[in-house]
């Protein structure tokens, strides 16, 4: 498919989605599939204008009242994020606004995303929020969200969390079968954060 067809084609669908049409789970599920299909020129071009993201937001607002199709949007907006980096403040506040979202799959796909983005800096309650991420439902993977949060942030953990950031990553290994390497992986943060306490 060429370049201008293959944009047509998408724009079509997402026209179609702005319609609010039954089939609308269909379309939105097309959509996601093409921006986790592989990667190549066309959909570079087409899913990193920061645009297509902000009418895919929009609409996702339509939506927020069918839990089925709003998941799929988070998923599709979250993808389009990660793999072609495109991270807008509209994106940022439709995340934060499904943050505490009752359907469990919606907040860990929030989770997965919404602390790596450059406008959670400045989130006041943004420990409070990264504490809570391991509560999030399926453990194994929030605690892998939550591992590499702290990673990413390990020299801003308050003095005062530190502790609590160690303990909730002790449970973890501890009661998990983790392959070593994930275990490392683990115990090297904790080590960080008892070195930094220490200094």
């Amino acid at each position: 498919m060429s370049k201008v067809n293959y944009e047509v084609e998408i724009l079509r669908i997402i026209k179609d989605l702005d319609a609010l049409p039954e089939n609308a789970l269909s379309l939105v599920k097309k959509v996601y599939k093409e921006t986790c299909a592989e990667i190549g020129v066309d959909r570079i071009t087409f899913f990193s204008n920061p645009a297509v993201l902000e009418k895919l937001i929009e609409i996702a607002y339509k939506y927020e009242t069918d839990e089925k199709i709003l998941e799929l949007f988070v998923r599709t907006l979250v993808m389009i994020s990660e793999r072609f980096k495109v991270n807008t403040q509209s994106l940022y506040s439709f995340l934060m606004r499904h943050a505490g979202s009752k359907n469990k799959w919606i907040k860990f796909v929030v989770a997965s995303r919404v602390a790596f983005l450059p406008q959670f800096d400045n989130y006041e309650n943004k420990w409070v929020y990264i504490l809570s991420i391991p509560k999030i439902p399926p453990k194994k993977d929030s605690m892998r969200i939550f591992r590499l949060v702290i990673k990413q942030r390990i020299d801003e953990v308050p003095d005062d969390l530190k502790e609590e950031v160690i303990n909730i990553m002790r449970k973890f290994i501890d009661k998990e079968n983790l392959v070593e390497d994930t275990h490392n992986l683990f115990l090297d943060i904790i080590e960080q954060l008892n070195n930094n306490n220490k200094n």
